[in-house]
């Protein structure tokens, strides 16, 4: 290829060579790299497929040996129910008779080697062994106590894998026999035995390892005898973390056998017991006929390969000259140079491709000066836009400050409401308490009665405050179980219906047995919001709650009131904080308008449709939909049948611990008006100094959360549970509201409450813990 400037008036003849005619070898040299490819990609998939016949292969020799070693361990479950299920205990059915049937349970079993009957605590009331002297009534703990709380429902329980004399792998498993456990100790090496007649396979073996990876069975017994480890191995360490439902969890995965060779495994899983078993066969063994066809491939794609190399360079090379010019022309005009022209003499298609580029190139020029005109224009308009949206965003950003300062100012304010205010109110709730039962008058007893209403609106308010606070703050987290929906309502029963007679409504709750997903005490929350602000604006009739079923696998609860209704204009800000609807009539009523707010966050947590129709001077509904529980069947909670708390409390001895002493006095003489017995101190060490001239065990525990110096309630309950040796029923009453707390108590066995609370409740509350 020549590029030169042709003679001013010097016409050429042009001989025109078409293009296609050129590359028509190229496409052959194309072609080929094209069978090339797809000889590779047949040989990639050749090899898939043979992997996958491996893998199916070994999967069904492992589903089959962990099938065998399944039915091996159930003959021995089976026997092992069978014996605890005899009625041990009655006539004829002594330990002598027990002894007996022991021996005959290891001579047909005669993988069973000891046999222990066992009480719920894991002490030894008998031990049959092959290897030992029989034991009687030894009382001695058992090495795997967890095996003696095996239930009725559960079957029978696997304990550890274990090495008896440190060279016999055993394990033990219990069955249920009444009272206590059977616990029998199974020797393993019987699965040497069946691993070693399993195929897995040209040059394959099998073993087992146990839930952790120790290996229990190899054909080579001295591997088993070396108590290997091989949680460390790829294929068990997959095994292993894969879900236990999973009866392969591992297909085919490329590993090392113990001495380090490269196997391919397959594992499947023994479900009663959590044991694996692996198929191991040798990589090179089980690939052999893949790697001949791969070789043969491979040769057949070299020799194309170096054809096709070949042709390829020699078209290159025709080919890249004219390319290679257009491209540094290219280049040029892309580094500015827009006066680039091309004069090409080829005859051709790249002689046409020349001249459209010497047409792009002059109208480029044009293009580029407009363009620069424009940019000019844009760019003033840009900077102007520019210094406006600063301006805006500078503004943006001093009242984004603003109001997260504000948002910071009202969470601390709340955070120290949350403590510093429950104090002092649930000291006013006690000793209201304390004060009531010491007024006979009756006008002292109907204004006492006036002072505790406006207590306990004000509790109501105040804890409506801090509990939008912490649903906006994300404080609240739900969770989601099954709740009984009969059992909750009933309580609603019995929280509100004294309220509702108190202004001569009817509160009417419908039964519903049935159980929802949810979280019992948000639902809780939002039906006694419901239930509260029903009752508050409804001055004649009552309020109906009840329960509708869906088609759909949904429930309605319902909560209806004869009140004055809603206006349409309302329906939607009646959700808003702080929104309170100015009815006539309804002034003695309102309150923050932060209930239907609190309702309004709960549901949207649980993922629950809510929503409200009204007719203004017929009353109102309010419907919350939630999912029912597939497959649970309502719980029969027994609900608490509580006799007066003052009276149930009598002769009582409880130990009360709080560093606040108005706090701790005021409870002292609420329980000593109660008849109780009471020690009260301000700290732990104080209270067992204090216990040291009392020889009974105290009832109950009632300790403040936060007791100064880094203490807490949770260390009272644990020291007075450790000093006694019992465990002795406790209540933690707190003013913090840690989201925490509830799940420390729950570890601890306690119950907890939040300050305020009122008397009443508060001894509610110990006569429901202290009662069985």
């Amino acid at each position: 290829m020549t590029i030169t400037a042709p003679p001013p008036g010097t016409a050429q003849p042009r001989r025109y060579r078409p293009l296609s005619r050129r590359y028509a070898s190229w496409m052959c040299g194309l072609t080929l790299a094209l069978l090339l490819i797809s000889g590779a990609l047949e040989t990639f998939f050749g090899y898939r497929e043979a992997l996958d016949r491996i893998e199916t292969v070994q999967q069904a020799q492992a589903e089959g040996a962990a099938r065998e070693i399944e039915t091996y361990i159930s003959v021995i479950e089976s026997g092992l129910r069978d014996v605890a299920k005899l009625p041990w205990g009655r006539p004829g059915f002594g330990a002598p008779q027990r002894r007996e049937e022991f021996y005959r349970l290891m001579q047909l079993t005669p993988a069973i080697t000891d046999l222990q009957v066992v009480d719920r605590q894991g002490r030894e009331q008998l031990a049959i062994s092959k290897h030992a002297a029989d034991r009687f009534d030894s009382a001695e703990p058992i090495a795997e106590t967890a095996l003696a709380q095996v239930s009725e429902s559960e079957g029978v329980r696997y304990g550890s894998t274990f090495f008896r004399d440190d060279y016999l792998p055993s394990v033990r498993l219990s069955a249920f026999d009444g009272t206590g456990a059977v616990v029998a100790t199974v020797d393993l090496r019987l699965l040497g035995d069946v691993v070693s007649r399993l195929a897995a396979g040209v040059g394959g073996q099998a073993s087992i390892v146990d839930a952790s990876g120790l290996l229990i069975a190899h054909p080579t017994p001295t591997h088993v005898l070396h108590r290997m480890d091989l949680s460390g191995s790829p294929a068990v360490r997959q095994a292993l973390a894969v879900d236990r439902r999973d009866a392969v969890p591992v297909r085919g995965i490329a590993s090392t056998d113990i001495e380090g060779r490269p196997v391919i495994v397959t594992a499947a899983r023994v479900r009663p017991t959590g044991w694996i078993v692996l198929m191991e066969q040798p990589r090179s063994a089980a690939l052999q006929p893949v790697w001949a066809t791969v070789a043969r491939t491979l040769l057949l794609m070299l020799v194309g390969g170096s054809i096709a190399l070949v042709a390829g360079i020699a078209f290159a090379r025709r080919m890249a000259a004219p390319i290679v010019e257009l491209r540094s022309a290219t280049g040029r005009i892309a580094g500015g140079d827009l006066n680039t022209m091309l004069t090409v003499h080829r005859h051709d298609e790249i002689e046409d491709l020349a001249q459209d580029f010497n047409q792009m190139a002059s109208r480029l020029r044009d293009l580029y000066a407009s363009l620069e005109a424009k940019v000019a224009e844009r760019t003033a308009q840009l900077s102007d836009a520019r210094d406006v949206l600063a301006a805006r965003a500078d503004e943006l950003a001093r009242l984004k400050d603003e109001a997260e300062r504000a948002n910071a100012a009202k969470t601390r304010f709340l955070a120290a409401a949350s403590h510093d205010l429950r104090q002092p109110m649930h000291s006013i709730s006690l000793l209201l308490g304390v004060l009531q039962s010491r007024l006979e008058q009756p006008d002292h007893l109907a204004l006492a009665d006036k002072i505790q209403s406006s207590v306990a609106t004000m509790e109501s308010l105040f804890g409506n405050l801090l509990d939008i606070s912490k649903l906006d703050a994300g404080a609240v987290q739900a969770h989601i179980e099954d709740v009984d929906l009969g059992w909750l309502l009933h309580r609603l029963e019995q929280t509100w219906a004294p309220q509702a007679a108190e202004k001569g409504l009817r509160l009417r709750v419908r039964a519903c047995d049935v159980v929802v997903k949810g979280d019992a005490a948000l639902l809780e929350r939002i039906a006694g919001n419901l239930v509260a602000n029903a009752i508050r604006y409804t001055h004649r009739g009552g309020v109906l709650v009840g329960c509708r079923r869906d088609g759909d696998g949904q429930l309605t609860l319902e909560v209806w009131d004869t009140g004055p209704g809603i206006e349409p204009r309302y329906r939607e800000a009646i959700f808003e904080e702080f929104f309170r609807i100015e009815a006539p009539g309804t002034g003695a009523e309102k309150g923050l308008g932060l209930g239907l707010s609190i309702v309004q966050r709960c549901a949207h947590m649980l993922g629950y449709g809510l929503r409200v129709d009204s007719r203004v001077g017929h009353g109102t509904v309010f419907r919350l939909t939630m999912p029912l529980a597939a497959g649970s069947a309502p719980s029969r909670r027994a609900l608490p049948r509580l006799a007066p708390s003052a009276q149930a409390l009598a002769g009582r001895f409880i130990v009360v611990v709080d560093d606040d002493a108005t706090n701790a006095q005021a409870l002292v003489d609420a329980l000593q008006a109660c008849h109780c017995h009471v020690v009260a101190a301000a700290s732990c060490d104080s209270v067992l100094t204090e216990l040291q001239a009392h020889l009974r065990v105290p009832d109950l525990i009632v300790t403040d959360y936060q007791l100064g110096q880094g203490r807490d309630g949770f260390e009272v309950i644990s020291r007075l549970r450790q000093h006694y040796d019992d465990d002795i029923p406790a209540l933690v009453v707190t003013a913090n509201t840690d989201a925490a707390l509830p799940s420390r108590a729950a570890q601890h066995g306690a119950r907890l409450l939040h300050k305020p609370i009122g008397l009443q409740r508060l001894l509610e509350a110990m006569q429901v813990s202290i009662t069985p």
